[in-house]
């Protein structure tokens, strides 16, 4: 019986060696589909109908699918979502661009596959510029179209509003922490404000109800925009800075309320290096004419150690009329001094919070444009280094360095000049002088040759904010 058995077992290990497995092993892999009529940017415009309709042929070579479209809101904690081959809508989501994924369910192979796009969304005020003018006795905010066409007092025209006088600045509420969200535009003049929606040009709200509680009469300085989507603000001849708790579409987010804690009244002159994440500001102090540093929430004083002997910064006895910097070891003062005319040099070392904050007090001298220049001088400083300022109807190439001064060959005509800003990193100069807008070359071997220029703009510009 023992030996029957393992004959037995023998047999069967026999049998199963020999068995040959006809199974068809060959991995043959599946093609991808192929979509074609498809992009991976639309342009929608708000209230207007999106009609994206691909063409996907699958690896069978069927083009029957399962389709679903996902719209994604940055910012928002949610996504709009449609099923089907095509995508036809009415646009209803407001101005700026959003990440899109259209997904296709091939039924046969069980396989889903997905195409990313971007829906960039405009209205009438997407592309342009919005232009801040001092009409004298009241301020005015009109519209520059891509073609050049003006529409003059258009904030009047959609909101049945004028602005008081004293145009100060435009500011955008940019977040780039949400996909460059842009929740407004900041209009300030000289006693408030007002918030702009950036697709309709429509105010929002005023200034004064920015606040937490009423902050009484206001007189504005100048209000800023940072990275993160909120407003700074010198008012009242204190520094203000918006709520960042909360997330940016909430309604308090920006909101204004205490300004930093202290004993100072600060003038206009302010420059800083990216103050909401543990950067700087350095401000002009007005009754005790000092260099002040502040941070996102504290208004620090003189405390800084002071390095290099050129002058003292915590003591200047001087008016500080223009304060701007290259980078934070080439900044620059221009000051009256008793009725003469200073310019410093100095630089900052306040990034580094290990270290002690350090003013580096390098220069002072009288500058070769000091004839030329006072409390009411325009300024813009460009990235390579210079100096662009006016004087009268013309406006002058500062080279710090070497004092290098150069007349530009455009001139205005005895028009008052209310802006310079600079453009495409130093190669054009945008220039407000009353009436109008005008483009400057001043790339090299170029000296300020006018470009374009755009009249009908009411009264002087002083402040523009470009979408592209």
């Amino acid at each position: 019986m023992k030996y029957t058995l393992l004959y037995i077992l023998g047999l069967a290990i026999f049998l199963t060696a020999c068995y040959k497995d006809k199974g068809n092993y060959d991995y043959h892999p599946i093609g991808e589909p192929v979509i074609s009529n498809f992009d991976t940017l639309y342009t929608a415009v708000v209230g207007d109908s999106l009609i994206i309709r691909p063409k996907v042929v699958l690896p069978s070579g069927n083009t029957k699918y399962q389709g679903h479209w996902t719209i994604s809101v940055p910012g928002q904690m949610y996504a709009e979502e449609y099923d089907g081959q095509n995508l036809e809508i009415v646009f209803g989501l407001g101005a700026g661009r959003y990440p899109a994924v259209l997904a296709v369910y091939d039924s046969v192979y069980k396989m889903k596959y997905f195409y990313n796009f971007v829906i960039k969304a405009t209205t009438a005020f997407s592309q342009g510029m919005i232009v801040l003018s001092d009409a004298g006795s009241y301020s005015a905010i009109s519209f520059i179209k891509p073609s050049g066409e003006v529409q003059p007092n258009v904030y009047t025209a959609i909101n049945q509003d004028t602005l008081p006088p004293g145009a100060v600045q435009l500011a955008m509420m940019k977040n780039v922490n949400y996909g460059n969200l842009i929740t407004g535009y900041w209009a300030a003049y000289s006693t408030g404000g007002v918030l702009l929606d950036p697709g309709t040009l429509q105010r929002t709200k005023k200034l004064q109800q920015n606040f937490y509680s009423d902050p009484g009469p206001l007189t504005v300085t100048r209000l800023d925009g940072v990275t993160i989507g909120v407003p700074v603000a010198i008012m009242n001849h204190k520094m203000y800075v918006g709520a960042m708790e909360t997330a940016p579409f909430a309604t308090y987010y920006g909101y204004f309320g205490v300004p930093l804690s202290g004993n100072y009244e600060l003038g206009k002159p302010l420059i800083g290096n990216n103050p909401e994440a543990s950067g700087y500001w350095l401000g002009y102090e007005t009754s005790k004419q000092k260099l002040v540093r502040m941070d996102w929430r504290n208004y620090l004083d003189t405390n800084y150690v002071m390095r290099d002997s050129a002058f003292n910064p915590k003591q200047l006895k001087m008016t500080v009329w223009h304060m701007d910097k290259f980078n934070d070891n080439e900044c620059y003062a221009f000051c009256d001094s008793a009725g003469s005319v200073r310019e410093l040099r100095f630089g900052l070392e306040f990034m580094d919070p290990g270290k002690d904050p350090v003013f580096h007090a390098y220069a002072k001298r009288k500058p070769v444009i000091a004839a030329q220049i006072n409390a009411s001088t325009v300024w813009a400083a460009s990235p390579v280094g210079v100096f662009f300022f006016t004087q009268g109807d013309k406006i002058f190439r500062y080279n710090p360095l070497n004092q290098e001064v150069k007349p530009l060959a455009t001139s205005f005509d005895g028009k008052t000049i209310g802006m310079l800003k600079i453009l495409e990193n130093g190669n054009k100069l945008l220039v407000g002088a009353s009436g109008s807008i005008a483009y400057l070359d001043i790339s090299v071997g170029h000296n300020g040759d006018k470009i374009k220029q755009v009249d009908g703009i009411p009264g002087v510009p002083v402040d523009v904010i470009i979408r592209e």
